[in-house]
């Protein structure tokens, strides 16, 4: 799913692919490539952090950091003209209002777990937790998932030989830069998986183990789930938001994946029985995740209006006096 769908997804888009790799730079393909494969042990140490801090505290955590990263890296890196401005301060605040909602889902998550312990008695009391793994798993995480954002924005060479020479689409240009990242990102979860199956030796269970039509069916249900979000909707999304698309993308992404999780959780009956204060807590989440990314879009929606104004305005002022 890694590579064959982004693959099929570009022959379709972008059928003149072959010549814009071709004239782009292996320097370039192969610093995307790279990228891809530090996301790679980026999603293997989600999974990691998951365990050891627990679903709910780590998922919050995990997320709001790949949230911040992809927000403030590029806003900071290659826009830096917007922080001060109207629009770059209602980013800001709505980056703050989206860690603030993450926070409120990671307190409800912990007021879970800890009444689920006192259910089950003594036996399940607190695990303990290293404090420096932990920050280590977070902020490695965090960055590591943040790199597929960071390409879209750093990586402008064979965006702009795309669009200009070959005719490629705005929105389209994207799928150009999906395919080697998650070709990096596929070989580190190959040479992490087969080296965890072949010490476990659970690789006969692709052929032996009950019920694999099901297994294989959710599977590739799961992997195109996926790429119709990361490898489809973002790269559209990031172009059509406009010039702070990147960043804003990143952070609406990840406010919708925690605002869709908590929602999924409440439907399956994932916090049935917990007290109203902790749910309490956890509605709070998405009220205040729900008005941050309404804070994030306005944000965007100003810098689309007064900065694109300004310029056309200033364009037209030197056009007249020219």
């Amino acid at each position: 799913m890694y590579v064959l769908l982004p693959l099929a997804g570009l022959a379709l888009i972008v059928p003149q692919f072959r010549q814009v790799y071709a004239a782009t730079p292996a320097k370039d393909l192969s610093m995307i490539y790279l990228f891809g494969v530090i996301q790679g042990t980026g999603a293997f140490v989600f999974t990691y952090g998951t365990t050891l801090l627990g679903l709910s505290l780590g998922y919050a955590l995990m997320i709001s950091c790949i949230a911040l990263f992809g927000l403030l890296v590029p806003l900071f890196g290659a826009h830096l003209d917007r922080v001060a401005k109207l629009d770059g301060i209602t980013l800001l605040v709505g980056a703050a209002l989206l860690i603030l909602g993450f926070g409120f889902a990671g307190s409800a998550g912990l007021a879970r777990e800890a009444e689920s312990r006192a259910r089950e008695g003594p036996a399940a009391g607190p695990r303990a937790l290293s404090i420096p793994l932990a920050a280590a798993v977070i902020l490695w995480s965090g960055f590591a998932n943040a790199l597929y954002y960071f390409t879209f924005e750093f990586q402008q060479s064979m965006k702009g030989m795309a669009i200009e020479r070959f005719g490629v689409a705005p929105f389209a240009w994207g799928f150009l830069n999906i395919v080697p990242f998650f070709l990096g990102m596929f070989t580190t979860n190959l040479l992490m998986t087969l080296w965890k199956m072949v010490r476990e030796g659970t690789v006969r269970n692709y052929w032996s183990a009950e019920g694999l039509l099901r297994e294989y069916g959710l599977g590739m249900a799961i992997g195109l789930t996926w790429y119709l979000g990361q490898g489809v909707a973002y790269p559209v999304a990031q172009a059509l938001l406009g010039p702070l698309g990147v960043a804003v993308g990143a952070a609406l992404f990840m406010g919708m994946i925690m605002v869709v999780s908590t929602v999924a959780g409440l439907r399956t009956g994932e916090w049935a029985g917990t007290s109203v204060s902790t749910r309490r807590k956890l509605y709070s989440s998405l009220l205040v995740l729900i008005v941050a990314m309404s804070t994030i879009a306005i944000g965007n929606y100003l810098q689309q209006t007064l900065f694109d104004t300004q310029t056309t305005a200033r364009a037209c002022s030197e056009g007249f006096h020219g």
